[in-house]
Parts: structure tokens; sequence; C-alpha cells
């Protein structure tokens, strides 16, 4: 039997489902052939009053029908967080592309699920994988408000992993592909990538200075400018000009921190990439049929300089080929000594993984293994067969 850390089962705790749509039914039968023997079910409009009498361990928010709702989920979301701020809510999305699930998670939410198709499956693990936490009476005051703490960043993340693009995914015969391992829970490195009108690829790997929530929400104004850029250019005349338009973009916000960025773009009619480096590190490495090497540094970090510098390089490209980057932390978890041979190994790596998938490569350098990961861990590959 499954025991939550105040020693009660699980499966006898209290879980109150909000919904003010029929899913609520399928949801309480659910739970109840696997085991969840207190559940209950609750309008929106009697969801406070509810919780009120029974306490409950755990909240599940279904956000179907949101549009006739007698109330907001997201208002009553912030009541709950506000009156209530030691119970964990789950918020239920029916579709799978519904927009809102990301506001619930800003607003408070701990975790989601899609319960549409078979991602009903997992309802069971993620109500159990929530009530392990262990948040609930017993719990003293220290314990709560740190538990808190990691839930706000666990939601965090989560927004911040919903801010990225599909890995994989494929843009005009490229195939896109990026892992994120943070130091903490949230992340300051950051990947996008994304056609412009002009039919070539654009794609980019930035990392904040310093790691933890502080360097994970200038990744927020990161994408924003990511909109931006294929608004206001549509086109530009080199990467070096992008480069100077994010740096001047940062300048304005006055930040602590700064940001390293490699920006490439590929031309598939020509079979050249393009790009420019703001100071990040490792070197992009090109691999090929005829080998790998790094791509060329160099540049100032965004966000530090008024009138910084950046250049424009341009590569041919073969028929096949796969560019892949990685963020500073990964120098971190090598148990080469010197800075060269830790470069040499990684260049290795990704030549022995030209052909394999990206979990191949992870493996190898030993992300999954290592004890701890001092520093936030990118990988991202782009790869044309």
């Amino acid at each position: 039997m499954l025991l939550s850390p105040c020693g009660h089962s699980m499966t006898q705790q209290q879980i109150l489902i909000i919904s003010g749509a029929p899913d609520a039914i399928e949801i309480l039968s659910d739970l109840k052939e696997n085991g969840f023997t207190a559940v209950n079910v609750a309008a929106p409009g009697n969801a406070i009053e509810n919780i009120r009498k029974v306490v409950p361990n755990l909240i599940l928010l279904s956000i179907a029908d949101t549009e006739h709702a007698e109330i907001s989920t997201l208002s009553l979301l912030s009541k709950i967080r506000g009156q209530f701020p030691q119970i964990p809510v789950i918020v239920v999305a029916s579709e799978l592309d519904d927009p809102t699930v990301r506001e619930h998670l800003v607003a408070g939410a701990v975790d989601y699920l899609f319960y549409a198709g078979l991602q009903k499956e997992l309802l069971t693990s993620v109500v159990e994988r929530t009530l392990a936490v262990g948040i609930g009476p017993g719990t003293d005051e220290l314990e709560m408000t740190l538990k808190m703490l990691e839930r706000d960043q666990q939601s965090g993340f989560r927004v911040q992993q919903a801010m990225m693009p599909n890995s994989p995914m494929s843009i005009r015969g490229l195939t896109f592909n990026h892992q994120l391992y943070p130091s903490m829970i949230m992340s300051g490195d950051f990947i996008d990538y994304f056609e412009l009108f002009d039919g070539r690829a654009a794609f980019y790997i930035a990392d904040v200075s310093g790691h933890g929530a502080s360097s994970a929400f200038i990744t927020v104004l990161l994408k924003s400018l990511s909109r931006r850029l294929l608004d206001e250019f549509g086109s530009f005349a080199s990467t070096a000009e992008v480069l100077h338009w994010f740096n001047a973009e940062l300048l304005q916000w006055k930040l602590e921190q700064h940001v390293t960025m490699f920006f490439g773009v590929i031309d598939l009619e020509n079979s050249v990439l393009e790009y420019s480096n703001a100071a990040h590190f490792p070197g992009t490495i090109l691999c090929h049929e005829g080998g790998a090497e790094f791509l060329t540094i160099g540049g100032q970090p965004l966000g530090l300089y008024s009138e910084p510098r950046y250049e424009t390089q341009r590569v041919s490209l073969p028929d096949s080929y796969s560019i892949v980057m990685f963020s500073d932390g990964v120098f971190e978890i090598m148990p080469q000594g010197s800075l060269e041979a830790k470069e040499e190994q990684l260049l290795s790596v990704v030549k022995c993984h030209q052909q394999d998938d990206l979990d191949a490569l992870v493996d190898d350098l030993g992300v999954l293994t290592a004890a701890e990961i001092p520093d936030d861990i990118a990988v991202f590959r782009v790869a044309r067969a």
C-alpha cells in the first residue's frame, strides 16, 4: 500500500474534483476503480464551501467547458491558492491543445493532466505522485513553506517547458531535437527554432548567467523576443544584425544577468548555414561524413555592452549533417582535467553519435548518471539525414 509522508494511505486521502462538466463523473469513476475511496465532486460555484467543510489533500480542477462556467477556473484557482495554499491543485484539461493550461500553471497549479484519449491512463499516476509529495496535516510550517516553494518552482519549470518548441520537430526536412537538465528546478538555458517567412529555418541556444529562478525568468523574455523577431523582421540582412537587436532589447531591461547565444539560419535551397556567436561556449559542432569540427566562437555576451561586435559566418553544408550545441554546464560533469581535453571528448562523442538519437549522445556524456548537476545543461541538435 502506498503511504504518504504523514503515514496515511494515499488511496484514502481526500480528493476533491471541481468541475461543471460531465467529465467529473468519468474522473470520479476512474479514481474509484483504482482504489481511491475518498473522492468528492463539487461544482465551481460551491467549491470553496466544500473545501472548508472537508479540507482535501488534493484538488483536481477541471477546465473543461470554461466558456459556460459560473465562475472562471482561473479566478477560482486564485481563491484556492489564497485561502488554502497548502492544498496542491492539478489542472485537468479535456483538450490536448487547451491554451489556458499555461495560465493556470502560472496562477499556481502544481501540475496538469490532459484527460483525453490515451492520456487518461496517466490520471492515477499523476494523483499518486502529487500526494506522495506530502503537504498535508502534520507538516510543520517550515517544511510546508519549503515544499510550497518547490512546487512553485516545479510549476515554473512546466511553464518554461511549455514555452519551448516541440521536440523533436521537423521543419522543411530538418529535424530539431533538444533536452534540458536544470541544476535546480528551473533552468537558465533556453532553445528556440522556427521557420522564417522566406522559407529559411532559424534556431538558437542561449545561456543566461547564473541559474535558478532569476535566470529562468529571463528565458521568458527571450521567448517573447523570438516572437517579436518574426513579427518585426520577417527577414533580416544577417545573423549579426539579429544579435545586435537582441542585445539592444535586453539592455533596455537593465538586467543583472547577461546572456550568451549562438544564433543560426539554414538556407535549405542553397545548403548554407549562416551563424553568429555572442560568446556562447562550448563551440557549436558541425558533424558530417568527413568528420566533425567546432564552428568559430567569439563575440560578446548580450545585455552588457551598448556597442558590441558580432560577426556573420557562412558555411556550405553537405547533403547530410548534424549541428550540435551545448550549454557550458556540460563541462561541469565531464571528468577530463583540462578544458582542452573536455573539448576533444565532446567532439569525439558527437562524432560517434552522428546517426544516433539524442538520448544516446546524452547517455555517453554521462548526464543521466552524474552524481549532481552543478550548472544547467542543454543539448540541442539540428540534423538533416
